[in-house]
């Protein structure tokens, strides 16, 4: 790598450091500060339940910051006419994009390697911290595997194959029963359970209870039952939030499970493609801030420019938020609602670039 490499990479990556440490800390203290005046948990439980998603913070501070690091150190070197020293030697502007367009391809690398190994562990820990430290839930217990659901509440263990959103439709249902001494006391088992007013209606299952005094169980068959039971489709759409504790191979996995069970999977589609699409944003980022940094000096200083990219940032993020809406509701196709924007914007970023140069 020659001098000027180094020289520009080194500018690169410390105003990076600095971007997002300075947006970081800007989104943690505001979450903080929110949290803390719903005055529901003491402070302390609010730093650390923070402090877990810092990880989760950085993945999404990484796109405006690698955008605003991008406009300050092309900048930077245009106001030292730096960039002219670079001409002069036979380095061009598209030389040193390219520089920083490789560093930002590491970055985004490493960010979909965290959001597939770091965040989904830390995730796991941040809800148990939620439900059994902050709510005080010490029963409460819900874990995804690969082929089943287990949601633990008081006295009752449901098993679901998989649970159906949109129409409120539990798919390969099974409720265990214990006493006060963790004893089973009643399973019961369906093909189907649906929601309603009544509570819930059981389809094709079988009811087994079990007696102290008698060691065989009785079991029953029932074309359809209701039961009655504390959770509600409600409780269960905690099973989406929990999908955010798979790893990317899990969730594909368990996306074709789901598939497999007849239920709607465009909200888990979303979430898996846009993991892999929140990670790539950077890029396009990169290249967005590029025509900024070249403006002339006559055209605005770099707070002008610094407000355009936040302005391009906000937008972006509001498209971003609506792509994905619309690929969970079925509007578009989860690949594309994920990958739409950054197409979009970085057929923008694109054009920009060479009407700056023409």
């Amino acid at each position: 790598m020659k001098t000027i490499d180094r020289y520009v990479a080194g500018m690169f990556l410390k105003n990076l450091a600095l971007g997002l440490s300075g947006l970081g800390v800007l989104l943690f203290f505001v979450e903080i500060l929110g949290t803390l005046m719903e005055h529901r948990y003491p402070t302390y439980q609010v730093m650390f339940y923070n402090l877990l998603n810092i990880p989760q913070l950085v993945v999404h501070m990484t796109p405006p910051a690698v955008m605003l690091t991008t406009v300050m150190t092309l900048s930077t070197l245009a106001r030292n006419n730096e960039l002219i020293a670079c001409r002069s030697i036979g380095i061009g502007l598209d030389r040193l994009v390219g520089l920083l367009v490789a560093i930002v391809f590491v970055v985004s690398c490493f960010t979909l390697i965290l959001q597939d190994r770091v965040l989904p562990p830390i995730f796991k820990s941040r809800m148990n911290y939620y439900w059994r430290e902050m709510e005080k839930k010490q029963d409460f217990h819900l874990d995804i595997k690969l082929d089943k659901i287990w949601y633990r509440s008081k006295n009752l263990i449901y098993n679901l194959r998989s649970f159906d959103q949109a129409t409120r439709t539990i798919l390969g249902m099974s409720v265990y029963t214990f006493d006060d001494q963790f004893t089973l006391t009643q399973a019961v088992e369906a093909e189907k359970a649906e929601y309603s007013n009544e509570g819930w209606r059981l389809k094709n299952g079988t009811v087994t209870l079990f007696s102290k005094t008698d060691p065989f169980p009785v079991t029953q068959k029932f074309d359809e039952k209701t039961i009655q039971i504390a959770e509600t489709p409600k409780d269960f759409q905690e099973i989406e939030k929990e999908v955010d504790g798979l790893r990317l191979k899990e969730l594909y996995r368990y996306i074709g499970k789901m598939k497999q069970a007849g239920a709607n999977t465009k909200s888990y589609e979303v979430k898996f493609h846009s993991r892999i699409s929140l990670s790539f944003i950077p890029l396009v980022m990169c290249i967005l801030g590029v025509p900024f940094s070249t403006r002339g000096r006559r055209e605005g200083g770099i707070a002008r420019d610094l407000g355009l990219c936040l302005g391009f940032t906000f937008f972006y993020w509001l498209f971003y938020s609506l792509g994905l809406s619309l690929g969970s509701n079925g509007a578009l196709p989860p690949l594309l609602a994920a990958w739409l924007p950054s197409v979009i914007f970085g057929a923008l970023a694109g054009a920009l670039i060479v009407r700056r140069e023409s």
